[in-house]
């Protein structure tokens, strides 16, 4: 059986495997990062919705139709910080990004947060490829 580093010097192997090593940590960071992106985007929609539901609405089923959609986008932005957790990012790290989210529905930050989101999910398939 040949070495993994026949046809090159060992030094050169090495130095191959350490520049790996630092790409999949990097691309591991991002997928994190990404991940806890998007949970922020969905606690900010969840939190938007649940203003809107709380809203007094003029006609009985558009009441309805807000709190099925609050409670359907909390459900997503639950599973959303799960998955960021499940990804390898602190539950710390993941109750900060929602607790900002939350605390920032005005649109401005809403498109700030979803240009990010969209920019990190973009870097961290950008990398794998």
């Amino acid at each position: 059986m040949a070495a993994p580093w026949s046809g090159i010097s060992l030094k050169k192997w090495v130095k191959e495997r350490k520049q790996k090593r630092k790409e999949e940590a990097r691309l591991y960071r991002a997928e994190v990062h990404a991940a806890v992106s998007v949970a922020g985007v969905a606690a900010a929609l969840a939190a938007i919705a649940a203003e809107n539901a709380a809203a007094p609405a003029g006609a009985g089923s558009a009441g309805i139709r807000e709190t099925a959609v609050a409670s359907a986008a909390a459900l997503v932005a639950e599973q959303c910080a799960r998955v960021a957790e499940a990804a390898g990012a602190s539950r710390d790290q993941v109750s900060a990004a929602v607790g900002a989210a939350r605390a920032s529905t005005d649109a401005g930050n809403v498109f700030t947060l979803t240009a990010a989101a969209a920019t990190c999910t973009y870097g961290s398939h950008f990398q794998a490829t």
